[in-house]
């Protein structure tokens, strides 16, 4: 049996046992097929990022309290594992767990209450083809999120106003980390084809903060259709739309409606030299849950609203003293609905991200709110450390 182990690859094995700073996907076994060697087909990568973070926010923050002592900020550990098959098609599979590190060390008020220690962020499995496709199951990247959403979740106190981020569940719903979904990507000349379906899930419970509120979210089934088109190699196009088929429940008053959720979405990305522009919107039918008045399985969803989110920042190169660059960066949202409630909310804020050596980096951002609820305004504060 042959398989290649570079010095790479041995280094990232040093860095997880003794965690000594590296930076990118660490590649533990490079795949070389060899005749009567099955192991030899396997190309197997590791990563991760490491994501300390502090919010505080004007006024008072309610159940969010413990973020201004400082919290996880989405720490995450990823492996992927392709398998060479034949001609060009391989068996691929994706694995990533999120870890909430002050949960699992008991550090009080730094985590929310009854917060879980991991969580399953994606996994999946599939098979992929230059020449037919990929096409892959589990727990993974909606159409939505890989064509709209991912073009400005780009800082970090962002999501305000995209689907993904103000649905009932992003996980559930479709439009984020999709469980149960089979998805077809294509990639044709400049134009990447997306198609998706969801199948039936599990009851989702409603929760008020971290209270079961008596309501449950139950999908029914749905899919997505997606197209991102490369207009040119620096800009991109994306346009996609999400359908959701649901029950909302409520079993202590032995009470359901079905619901059909809609959301169509368009975004671009432009990133000429060492610019980023980008902006994504979207339209959402009986999607945001609605915000005042008594909530009944019969008006639970808001009709329409609308999210729009938006950024613009310079990476300014230093390579020196252990500083890779500096970008400043000014972002925003604002979402609002057209029925269902009367509720606004308008962010406009700026910020910075210090690239540092070894994967790290540090962001800061300030965010200005006007909201008809009144939220304050927020500093945002992180460490990032990716390997």
């Amino acid at each position: 049996m042959k398989i290649r182990m570079n010095a790479r690859a041995a280094a990232g094995i040093a860095v997880l046992m003794t965690s000594v700073s590296s930076y990118a996907e660490i590649t533990l076994l490079q795949a070389d097929p060899q005749p009567n060697d099955p192991l030899s087909r396997l190309n197997f990568q590791v990563g991760g990022s490491i994501r300390p973070q502090m919010n505080n926010i004007t006024g008072d923050d309610g159940a969010n309290g413990y973020k201004r002592n400082g919290f996880d900020g989405g720490s995450r550990f990823r492996f992927t594992a392709d398998y060479y098959l034949f001609d060009d098609i391989s068996w691929t599979s994706f694995y990533e767990l999120g870890v909430n590190f002050p949960k699992l060390l008991n550090w009080d008020n730094h985590h929310a209450k009854g917060a879980n220690n991991t969580q399953l962020r994606h996994l999946y499995t599939g098979l992929k083809s230059d020449t037919w496709g990929t096409l892959t199951y589990g727990k993974q990247n909606s159409v939505y999120y890989n064509v709209i959403g991912v073009k400005t979740d780009i800082w970090g106190y962002d999501m305000l106003a995209q689907a993904p981020g103000v649905g009932i569940q992003g996980d559930y719903d479709g439009t984020y980390h999709a469980r149960d979904s089979l998805k077809y990507m294509k990639k044709v000349g400049d134009v990447d084809l997306y198609a998706s379906y969801l199948f039936q899930d599990s009851n989702y419970r409603v929760h008020s903060g971290k209270s079961y509120n008596g309501f449950s979210y139950k999908r029914k089934g749905g899919g997505s259709l997606g197209v991102d088109y490369h207009i040119t190699k620096d800009l991109l196009w994306g346009t996609a739309w999400n359908y959701t088929r649901a029950d909302m429940r409520n079993p202590g008053l032995d009470a359901s409606k079905t619901w059909d959720q809609h959301v169509v979405g368009t975004a671009l990305s432009w990133k000429p030299g060492n610019w980023i522009l980008t902006a994504g919107g979207g339209w959402y039918k009986n999607f945001l849950v609605r915000k005042q008045g008594d909530k009944s399985v019969n008006n639970y969803f808001a009709g329409d609203s609308w999210g729009v989110e938006y950024l613009a920042g310079y990476s300014i190169p230093i390579e020196q003293h252990g500083l890779k660059a500096i970008v400043p960066y000014f972002m925003g949202d604002r979402l609002e609905y057209i029925n269902g409630s009367n509720y606004k909310r308008i962010d406009n804020g700026v910020g910075v991200t210090f690239k540092l050596n070894y994967g790290f980096q540090l962001e800061y951002e300030h965010m200005f709110t006007s909201s008809t609820d009144k939220l304050g305004d927020m500093n945002y504060v992180r460490l990032r450390y990716d390997f």
